[in-house]
């Protein structure tokens, strides 16, 4: 994006988090809520990309602000005035950005992207359509670089394929269109022979600070759900490419083809993404490597009208905890605002990392899937496979304590400590999420209910409140038991 003439001097310091409403117990996993309409997926993926008629308008665009963050340095980068991005965001101080606001940034936009459809959602989640998919078979099947690849993660090394499903896990997104972008973008499924950019950058980011497997699938299933989200909650006004140019997105195309757009815009020009995501590019890839996306296409993935099962508050009974964080990001930076924070009232005030001695208990009967650096994963539907309908997150559980895969759960039953362990939380709590069929459930699509208490959204991520018949909760980095205190009871169904 061009450098504004426009170019202050002075830089504006990101202000001190403010004692209530900036939560300072966030964590990496918790970071992106509107329409949940589906558009049907048709099988266009070999039509040549329509080249639409520029029409310059002005879109929202939807910035998430950072530790480090200036307000010079936002408005340089999306090109518009310091007053403007001001005024659009009813802003008076310009020291007064907080981590986690979402500033809304007006931009002008004429190009508009193709609308033929690339996936179909339940290939870009992971969703029922990955119950038997098996990415160790598929590597040895090829025989390429990454079937031989090793690579240190959280202190365990691991395997090439086992770093992909790693990824497909936590961020819920499809191993094959992973595998797919990895194959295009450097040839790791079937080449054993690469360059040493494709080793060290296997999703095509230059960047030192994010090289090897890992870090890189992490990368690309952020932005794939980025674009996916984004469609959905309409926080995506346009794409961004490398050279910082604009494109809006289709407005009739499925969440899955956007998140496929966006994460192979960032690194393109224009000229570039319009082979990247045409008939012989990333969907030639794929179809090469896995046959027609379309089918094992379920749809609609979920349901219109979607209603959770009845769960309760993750506590005991008669205990206090606080409502420290309302919806954010289930996991990296731009799923569905589907996960709050809870903070148990042993260590409030302290901001300790020490492991609480409360429990988090198990707000539904369920099966452990996974528990693995702080991420406790539970099947509420009586399935060994975390993309088939409902299931829940329980992150940051300490180690020690901690409830064990395979275990079947009842109502209550103790699952671990809350902690920091896992992501990037600088406060012992729980970061608590749904999943249903794979895809994250924002509050806004389904209402989140814990034992009678709806949990509602409101402008920005770890905003919102809880509400009980006439009693509210305001989600608040603060220990009030007024304000954001709940004692943990059966409530109502």
């Amino acid at each position: 994006m061009s450098r504004h003439a426009q170019l202050f001097a002075a830089s504006f310091v990101l202000a001190a988090l403010a004692a209530c409403g900036a939560p300072a117990n966030r964590g990496s996993t918790a970071t992106p809520a509107a329409s949940t309409t589906k558009i049907a997926v048709v099988a266009t993926p070999d039509a040549t990309p329509a080249n639409p008629t520029p029409a310059s308008a002005t879109i929202i665009d939807h910035y998430t602000v950072r530790n480090g963050d200036t307000l010079s340095g936002i408005s340089m980068q999306y090109d518009i005035s310091i007053d403007d991005l001001m005024r659009a965001n009813g802003l008076t101080n310009p020291n007064a950005l907080q981590i986690g606001q979402v500033l809304n940034i007006p931009v002008q936009v004429s190009r508009v992207a193709p609308a033929d459809l690339l996936l179909p959602d339940s290939e870009v989640v992971y969703s029922p359509a990955y119950t038997s998919f098996d990415v160790t078979a598929v590597a040895n099947q090829y025989n390429g670089y990454l079937a031989s690849y090793r690579e240190k993660v959280d202190g365990a090394m691991l395997t090439g394929p086992q770093i992909i499903q790693l990824v497909a896990e936590r961020f819920s997104v499809g191993p094959r269109v992973l595998l797919a972008l990895l194959e295009y973008q450097s040839g790791w499924v079937t080449q054993t022979t690469l360059t040493q950019d494709q080793i060290m950058y296997p999703m095509g980011l230059i960047d030192p600070s994010r090289h090897g497997l890992f870090l890189q699938t992490s990368w690309a299933a952020n932005h794939l759900n980025e674009g996916y989200y984004g469609q959905i909650s309409g926080r995506l006004g346009a794409f961004t490419f490398k050279d910082h140019s604009r494109a809006r997105l289709a407005p009739t195309v499925n969440p899955g083809t956007t998140a496929i757009q966006d994460v192979l815009a960032l690194n393109s020009t224009w000229s570039d993404w319009q082979n990247a995501i045409g008939a012989n590019g990333f969907i030639a890839t794929y179809r090469t490597l896995f046959g027609d996306p379309t089918a094992r296409a379920i749809d609609p993935l979920v349901p219109k009208g979607l209603k959770q099962p009845t769960l309760r508050l993750p506590w005991a009974y008669g205990e206090l905890w606080y409502f420290t964080g309302g919806p954010h990001s289930a996991w990296g930076d731009f799923s569905a605002w589907a996960a709050v924070d809870l903070t148990p009232s042993d260590l409030a005030g302290s901001g300790s990392c020490y492991p609480s001695r409360m429990w988090v208990t198990a707000a539904a009967p369920g099966q452990v899937l996974r528990a693995e650096q702080g991420r406790v994963m539970v099947s509420l539907s009586n399935s060994n496979f975390q993309g088939s309908g409902w299931t829940l997150l329980y992150m940051h559980i300490a180690t020690a304590g901690r409830v064990e895969p395979g275990t079947l759960l009842k109502l209550g039953d103790r699952i671990g400590h809350p902690s920091c362990e896992g992501g990037d939380a600088n406060a012992s709590h729980v970061h608590f999420a749904r999943l249903y069929n794979g895809e994250w459930i924002g509050a806004d699509m389904a209402p989140m209910v814990l034992s009678g208490w709806t949990i509602s959204p409101l402008g920005q991520q770890y905003e919102g409140t809880m509400t009980r018949g006439a009693e509210t909760r305001t989600a608040c980095d603060c220990r009030d038991d007024a304000k954001n205190g709940i004692v943990g009871d059966a409530g109502t169904p």
